[in-house]
């Protein structure tokens, strides 16, 4: 990639990110995503209790933000010192297998571990290999402030886009409260524009007759019109908050959390926000909204854990890997994280029988994930980068998406 070429030119001579060696001890860097609930209690207790039980072996987990994770990686790969393992999203699994930087999983784990990961959680197996192991997956679905809907006799979630725009204009109350929330600003995740796409039976790319991808879309009628229903509830019936290009995600995650958004398009970890800030009113979920006439197609989002190439100690990293991967150790991140597990023995526990749950299997009906393409982190910040100019009133929704689908097409062909 051009830009791992470019970093590198500039970081030949970096010193080592992590140091030398500790005695004899085997060094393991691992890169941890910081999910929204993951408390540091937890990883620190890993960290310990795997140091404690391999003392030949020096583990070091690295806290890192999830929206400075794939440049914090772009970095330490053209420096020269990847970590031994890093979450990744899995969508991006492809630009680095596309510079020989992935060391292939499987080969260094046991059948044990394998045979007890969930098949669909599996979106890193490429031609019949496992190149990453799947660390958090799920689908994104809706939460409603339940008690708001009952003040103003909505029965339930809305099933359509429409309905949720009818809902938002009966519950808004600016300043102090907003019908649906919406993100706005650049983010390493494009999914405030997915639920949309998806929704109104739109994807990225077409898809080809062998199953590769073709010419991008986004600005196809499902796209413009997802593009331009979003950019209506900003700036035409003004149901969003204001300043929607100032937050992230997060952001309108904790507008959500502080009692001031009656809808929102998220992920299973705000259920575990919600909780753990001890809020007083209440919520309930409902599937992500489709268009009218349209078919569902909620978003589905797996997170992997890959090994590098460049790992001196892949035995003693994959050895960290058997041990957080036991039940115990399973069963706290999923808590922390929200998403259903990944294990099939954690999956059977009575704590992953709650209502939540069940949504998410709901959800897996007709779920559609990222494109798996080595471009596709350059792609998402094109398609950010349109969305902002659309709701600044730069561009219309139109011409944003045929800059964008034309410049993604360019990256590709280079």
């Amino acid at each position: 990639m051009k830009k791992i070429g470019l970093i590198a030119m500039t970081l030949s001579l970096i010193p080592l990110l992590f140091g030398t060696p500790v005695g004899a001890k085997k060094e393991v860097n691992f890169f941890l995503a910081l999910y929204d609930g993951l408390r540091p209690e937890y990883y620190q207790d890993l960290n310990r209790a795997f140091n404690e039980a391999n003392p030949d072996i020096d583990l070091k987990v690295i806290p890192v933000d999830w929206n400075a994770l794939h440049d914090k990686l772009v970095v330490a790969i053209a420096g020269g010192r990847p970590p031994d393992l890093s979450v990744i999203g899995t969508r991006w699994l492809l630009e680095f297998l596309d510079i020989g930087v992935v060391e292939p999983i499987e080969k260094h784990l046991s059948k044990e571990l394998i045979d007890n990961i969930e098949p669909g959680a599996m979106e890193a197996r490429i031609n019949n290999v496992l190149y990453a192991l799947p660390v958090a997956a799920g689908p994104r679905f809706l939460y409603y402030r339940s008690d708001i809907f009952k003040e103003h006799g909505i029965a339930g979630p809305p099933d359509t886009f429409e309905e949720m725009l009818t809902y938002a204009q009966k519950i808004n109350d600016p300043p102090n409260f907003y019908g649906v929330g919406m993100s706005g600003k650049k983010y390493v995740e494009l999914t405030e524009f997915a639920y949309y796409l998806l929704g109104n039976d739109g994807y990225f790319f077409e898809i080809n007759p062998d199953g590769s991808y073709g010419k991008c879309r986004v600005n196809d009628e499902a796209g413009v019109g997802a593009l331009t229903f979003m950019n209506d509830l900003v700036n035409k019936y003004k149901v969003t908050q204001s300043g929607v290009t100032a937050y992230t995600r997060d952001e309108v995650q904790d507008l959500f959390v502080s009692g001031k958004l009656g809808t929102i398009l998220i992920g299973a970890y705000t259920d575990v926000i919600l909780k753990q800030r001890g809020v007083t009113f209440k919520w309930d979920y409902g599937l992500i909204p489709r268009f009218a006439g349209k078919d569902r197609h909620p978003l589905m989002i797996t997170d992997s854990i890959m090994m590098f190439e460049a790992s001196k100690n892949k035995e003693a990293a994959a050895k960290f890997l058997e041990f957080f991967y036991q039940d115990e150790w399973r069963l706290g991140f999923d808590k922390h994280v929200g998403f259903p597990p990944v294990l099939k023995s954690v999956g059977k526990m009575p704590y992953f029988q709650a209502p939540i749950y069940k949504v998410m299997v709901n959800s897996m009906s007709g779920a559609k994930g990222w494109p798996l393409i080595p471009q596709w982190a350059e792609c998402n910040d094109i398609i950010w980068d349109a969305i902002g100019a659309t709701f600044l009133g730069q561009k219309t929704p139109k011409e944003a998406l045929d800059e964008a689908a034309a410049r993604i097409d360019e990256i590709r062909e280079e």
